[in-house]
């Protein structure tokens, strides 16, 4: 199964963009959660998502999984179109929830072969490699205990664990800090740096700017459902804060 991920992913040139959005729209009814939203995702590279509570963050996150069917466009992970080839996606995609939320009755070590199980994967050989990141993330206890008794910042280690399980090329993080101490943020932001290093694309949604200034080299910023900037962080901020555009831009979007 690793051999066929590395060929649906070469099958994209490097200078492609990894993920493409575009004139994405989604519709609840009456309701437009998400309207014309284009946007590309650079191969290798961690790029923020922004935006207010109600922007559509977690609804554009829910479409990359192909758990959601958008009304109107085409979104797509490295050429295979999130929905119609859901399957693949999910071989592509390490997703993590703002929320994990886990089976009362399996302990932590058992979520995981569960899911590395569903991959198809080796899961003794799984386990295994994941052992020196659950060693690093403080976890090794915590295998033997139920998951729905973990703490949330532990809730939200183990979600890590089980984004990273199938060593997918693009990650999706819904608020992956929260939760998290001070040193365990540490060890994420050296986490993903490593993965971005290795060639690993990664988008996060945050409400902390300091955390999209130090990791990120891309943003995109949504406002009511709409995309209202994205591109460089250097070329979007021009040397003035973050929190300054983002504030600016959102409030000029709403006028």
């Amino acid at each position: 199964m690793q051999n066929d991920l590395k060929s649906f992913v070469s099958q994209n040139s490097k200078s492609e963009p990894f993920v493409k959005i575009d004139a994405v729209s989604k519709l609840f009814g009456s309701k437009t959660a998400l309207s014309g939203v284009t946007w590309s995702v650079p191969r290798g590279r961690i790029s923020g998502l922004l935006g207010p509570n109600g922007a559509g963050k977690t609804t554009l996150f829910r479409l990359l999984m192909g758990i959601l069917k958008s009304t109107s466009g085409v979104i797509s992970v490295a050429g295979h179109d999130c929905f119609e080839e859901r399957v693949r996606i999910k071989r592509l995609v390490g997703f993590l929830p703002d929320e994990p939320v886990f089976y009362s009755y399996l302990k932590g070590r058992e979520v995981l072969e569960l899911s590395a199980g569903m991959h198809g994967l080796d899961v003794e050989s799984a386990m295994m490699e994941l052992g020196p990141l659950i060693k690093r993330l403080g976890m090794t206890e915590a295998m033997s205990a139920f998951a729905d008794d973990y703490s949330r910042g532990m809730k939200k280690k183990l979600g890590i664990l089980l984004a990273l399980v199938h060593k997918p090329p693009l990650l999706v993080l819904d608020e992956p800090t929260n939760g998290l101490d001070v040193e365990s943020t540490r060890i994420f932001f050296d986490l993903m740096r490593e993965l971005a290093a290795a060639g690993t694309t990664i988008v996060f949604s945050t409400h902390l700017m300091d955390q999209v200034v130090r990791l990120c080299s891309d943003i995109a910023i949504i406002h009511e459902g709409r995309l209202i900037r994205s591109g460089s962080l250097d070329e979007i901020c021009g040397g003035r804060s973050l929190e300054e555009v983002f504030m600016e831009l959102t409030q000029n979007a709403a006028l």
